[in-house]
Formats: C-alpha cells, structure tokens, sequence
C-alpha cells in the first residue's frame, strides 16, 4: 500500500474518524431506541469497512462512501432542525467538515483519481 496517494489516505483517515463517531454518539446520554440510533449501529460498521478498499483503490468503495456521506451530509440539516441546542450544532459543523474534506480528496486530486 505504499503508492496510495497522501489526499487518499488522509481521506481514509477522515472515514475512519465517521465510523468511530457513529459508535460514540451512541454514548452520548441519554440513549433512546430510535431511527438515529439503528442508523448509527448500521453506519459505524459501514464505514470502517469502507476504510480497506477506500486505501485500495476500489472505484465501488469510493462511490459507495461517497452516497453514504451525501446522504449523512443532508441528514445532518434534519438533526439541526429537530435539536436546535448550541452543543448538537458543534458536532454537526465537524461533521461536515469532514464530510466534504473527504469528499474533496477522493475525488479533485488528479492523484487520487488515477488511484481508483
């Protein structure tokens, strides 16, 4: 794995971050059974097992993690409307920082491109 790209592994590291998020959230008191909830157990796994063939270079694995943080990156607008408090909003600014950080190195850099 010596030729992956730096905006290709800085982008892998960003997934790797949004699967550790999608588990810690679920830490956040108080806990309650709900669509957020199965969506965070189903999504953590999700996307660390995107993160191998992300660093592989698999055309599939970056259009896959590319859906799955569009749709995460509109979701987050719904979770600003329903918990309008100052601390979710935090959260959510991170995560779409990340989100298009992501976005941008797996697909603006020519190098990144030639990897898939």
């Amino acid at each position: 794995m010596s030729g992956i790209p730096t905006a290709v592994r800085i982008a892998a590291l960003g997934i790797g971050i949004h699967a550790i998020d999608h588990i810690i959230v679920l830490l956040w008191p108080p806990f309650e059974w709900h669509i957020g909830t199965v969506f965070h157990l189903i999504s953590g796994p999700v996307y660390a097992l995107l993160v191998l063939p992300v660093l592989r270079g698999r055309n599939w694995a970056r259009i896959t993690i590319s859906l799955l943080l569009g749709g995460q990156f509109i979701g987050r607008f719904v979770v600003w409307v329903l918990f309008p408090t100052g601390g979710a909003h935090a959260a959510l600014l991170v995560g779409w920082t990340i989100s298009v950080i992501v976005l941008a190195l797996l697909w603006i850099p020519a190098r990144s491109r030639q990897h898939f």
